[in-house]
C-alpha cells in the first residue's frame, strides 16, 4: 500500500471496505475521511462505522479528491464468511493446513473473525478452531487436576435417517443436556462431540444449534469445544488417559411407553466419583436421562438448561426457544 492512503479488508456486505480491520495512512485525505466520518455519525445514532467509512470513501471518489483507498489480499486476509462459511470449515479437519496446529503451509495469513455475532461465539469459534490460545487465571488449557467428560452424537444414518432436521436437534441437544447433568454430579467438564445439522451427516458446531452467549451465561467453564484435546496447551496426561465406559450399560428402562433409559444421580456418582481417569468417554447419550432424587437439585439444574438452551443459527444473528422433553 506504498501509494494508497488506507487499505482494508475486503468484506462482502456490498463489496465494503472493513472499518474494523484497516491501515491508515496519515495522509490529508485520509484525515478528511474521518472528519466526514463524523460528520455522518454526529446526525445519525443509527448509522455504524462501517457504513460511514465506506459513505465517506464514496463521496470523497464522487468529488475526484484522488483518494487511493485500496483491499487487502482476498486470498492472504480473509473476512469470517470466506474463510468458515463459504470453504466449509465449520470444524477442523486433519488435512486443512490452515487449521494444523503449527499452520506452516496455510495460504491464509490473517482471519478476521467477524459474521458471527457476540464474543462469546468468537472466542469459541476460534478454540474450536485452535486458533486461541489464551489460557486465563483459570488456565482453560493446561489445568493439571481439571478432569473431563466426553461422548459421541450418532451419525444420522440408517434407523437414524427418517428424522427431521428440527427432531434430530431436539434429540442432540438431549444428549446434550444429560452430558452436562452427568458433568456436573461429577465435578467435569464437558468436552463436546461434534453435532450433526443435517440428515445427511453434516457435521457441525455447538453454534448451529444453540446460541452461544446465552449458554455461556449459565454454563460457561463448564464445557470445552470438541477440538479441545488437540490443543497443545493440554497436558499430555489428559491427552493420554481417555476411559471409555459405554454409560447405557448402567441404564434402566422405567417405562415401555418411553422410549427412554435412566440413571439415577445417585448411581451415577456411586459408580464414577472416583474415577482416576483425566477423560470419561461415555459413549452414546441420545435417550439416556439422568433423573434427580433431591427434586430441589434436579428442579434447579433443569432451570438451568431452560436458560442455557435457546435456538440460533451459526452466524447467532437469532434466538429463540427450544422445547426439550420434560424429565420425570
Amino acid at each position: 500500500m506504498k501509494s494508497s492512503d488506507m487499505a482494508a479488508l475486503w468484506d462482502p456486505s456490498y463489496a465494503s471496505y472493513n472499518a474494523g480491520f484497516i491501515v491508515v495512512k496519515p495522509t490529508p485525505l485520509s484525515f478528511r475521511v474521518y472528519e466526514i466520518i463524523r460528520e455522518i455519525t454526529s446526525k445519525s445514532k443509527v448509522t455504524v462505522d462501517q457504513t460511514a467509512l465506506n459513505k465517506a470513501i464514496a463521496r470523497l471518489k464522487r468529488e475526484k479528491s484522488g483518494i487511493n483507498a485500496i483491499f487487502f489480499d482476498k486470498h492472504l486476509f480473509m473476512n469470517g464468511i470466506d474463510y468458515f462459511e463459504r470453504l466449509k470449515r465449520f470444524l477442523p479437519t486433519a488435512d486443512d493446513p490452515c487449521i494444523s496446529i503449527n499452520k506452516i503451509n496455510c495460504s491464509v495469513l490473517v482471519v478476521h473473525n467477524n459474521w458471527i455475532v457476540s464474543s462469546e461465539a468468537k472466542i469459541y469459534r476460534f478454540r474450536e478452531h485452535l486458533m486461541w490460545l489464551y489460557d486465563g487465571d483459570n488456565q482453560y488449557y493446561s489445568n493439571q487436576t481439571r478432569k473431563y467428560i466426553t461422548y459421541i452424537n450418532p451419525t444420522p444414518t440408517g434407523s437414524n435417517s427418517s428424522l427431521s432436521v428440527s427432531e434430530q436437534e431436539q434429540r442432540q441437544l438431549s444428549a446434550l443436556r444429560t452430558a452436562l447433568s452427568v458433568g456436573y454430579l461429577l465435578n467435569r467438564a464437558v468436552i463436546l462431540p461434534r453435532f450433526y445439522c443435517s440428515t445427511i451427516g453434516f457435521q457441525c458446531p455447538l453454534n448451529s444449534l444453540v446460541h452461544i452467549k446465552t449458554f455461556d451465561a449459565v454454563f460457561s467453564n463448564q464445557y470445552r469445544e470438541n477440538s479441545f484435546l488437540q490443543h497443545p496447551r493440554v497436558p499430555a496426561n489428559v491427552k493420554q488417559s481417555v476411559a471409555y465406559h459405554q454409560l447405557v450399560l448402567h441404564t434402566t428402562r422405567p417405562s415401555f411407553a418411553r422410549d427412554v433409559v435412566t440413571i439415577t444421580a445417585n448411581d451415577l456418582v456411586k459408580l464414577f466419583q472416583y474415577s482416576k481417569d483425566e477423560v470419561i468417554n461415555f459413549g452414546i447419550l441420545d435417550k439416556i436421562e439422568v433423573t434427580y432424587q433431591n427434586h430441589y437439585v434436579g428442579t434447579s439444574f433443569n432451570e438451568r438448561i431452560h436458560k442455557a438452551f435457546k435456538v440460533s443459527d451459526y452466524r447467532q444473528q437469532k434466538i429463540g426457544e427450544y422445547r426439550l422433553p420434560q424429565l420425570p
